[in-house]
């Protein structure tokens, strides 16, 4: 059994639960792509949820389409189109009842983008809540992607009928939702696309010389502190520059976990004035960082496509705050 690496897949997309009608919760907007069918109905995951969940099943069993059913509802919040999940994936070979891969319920599980995009592991299970586990049976080709399966040298071909049962153990949203604020003039103005992700316009060639910090929207969630690790989307960009050097948004599609704490206390923190202008700020909010060199990344540490010496601008969606 192969353990499937968090960064391995990258993943997202649309799902179906037995006609959605057995969670307890206001299902209007939900839109399932897959039913529950004759093969989904002949798994059993009897494991726990923060464990292997030791599916069975008669074998062979061959998939005619996809079909998805949740096993068992949790009481945690809904999944919806755009939000991010954190999922624990386990995936057995249908022809022989082999577990293949997992990621291992011991550690942070596999964040997806709940939304259309191989592979399917964020479509499937949206509309689901936060404690549920699902069971999907169908061809690895429709529910891994074809470049998927190539990629992680998976031991499967396109045609190869799978079992998967995934735990949902987090939700995030896909983007800051707090209350938009005003900013302050003289810095980069902000225009983000329908999923969140923001695009840049400079007031000027001439870069700020001191660290400037704007809340573009005020979240009402916990407050992150110093060496908190904070789930957030991040977008980089060199002053006056057309092109960003990072974005979630485009890089994976998924937020990524971010040390909370200056660079010259901690190896893994963050460069002091990102650490400075993110303590104190709230989930859910927005913040647009201008970076200075001088309180920005020590030479020889910038990220790949960064300029030494360069002033830089960063937009944070704060999502969450993830346990250590």
């Amino acid at each position: 059994m192969r353990k499937l690496a968090v960064v391995a897949l990258s993943a997202g997309v649309v799902f179906s639960v037995s006609g959605c009608t057995n969670f307890p919760f206001d299902l209007a907007a939900c839109s399932p792509l897959y039913t529950s069918g004759s093969n989904s109905a002949l798994v059993s995951a009897d494991g726990e949820l923060s464990a292997d969940p030791e599916a069975q099943f008669p074998t062979p069993l061959i998939a005619d389409g996809v079909e998805s059913e949740v096993v068992t509802v949790g009481d945690g919040e809904q999944l919806g189109n755009g939000d991010v999940a954190s999922l624990q994936i386990t995936i057995y070979n249908g022809e022989t009842g082999e577990q293949l891969i997992s990621t291992g319920h011991d550690n942070a599980g596999l964040r997806v983008p709940v939304t259309e995009r191989a592979p399917h592991f964020g479509e499937i299970a949206q509309c689901s809540t936060v404690g549920s586990r699902i069971v999907t049976v169908g061809t690895a080709g429709d529910i891994l992607g074809t470049e998927n399966i190539a990629q992680n040298q998976l031991p499967l071909t396109d045609n190869d009928t799978i079992v998967m049962v995934s735990d949902v153990e987090s939700r995030y949203p896909g983007k800051a939702d707090g209350a938009n604020q005003v900013p302050p003039a003289g810095l980069p103005a902000i225009v983000l696309a329908p999923n969140g992700q923001p695009g840049f316009t400079f007031p000027g060639p001439d870069a700020p010389t001191e660290l400037k910090i704007a809340t573009l929207k005020a979240g009402s969630g916990r407050t992150v502190a110093e060496g908190d690790l904070a789930v957030m989307h991040a977008s980089g960009i060199e002053w006056n520059a057309d092109k960003t050097f990072m974005n979630s948004w485009e890089d994976s599609g998924v937020p990524g976990n971010y040390l909370v704490e200056s660079s010259e206390t901690s190896e893994r923190g963050l460069p002091p004035g990102l650490a400075e202008a993110l303590i104190g700020q709230t989930v859910g909010s927005q913040v647009l960082v201008v970076l200075p060199p001088s309180v920005g990344f020590a030479q020889g540490t910038e990220p790949d496509g960064v300029t030494s010496g360069s002033t830089l601008v960063f937009v944070f969606d704060i999502l969450g705050i993830q346990e250590q």
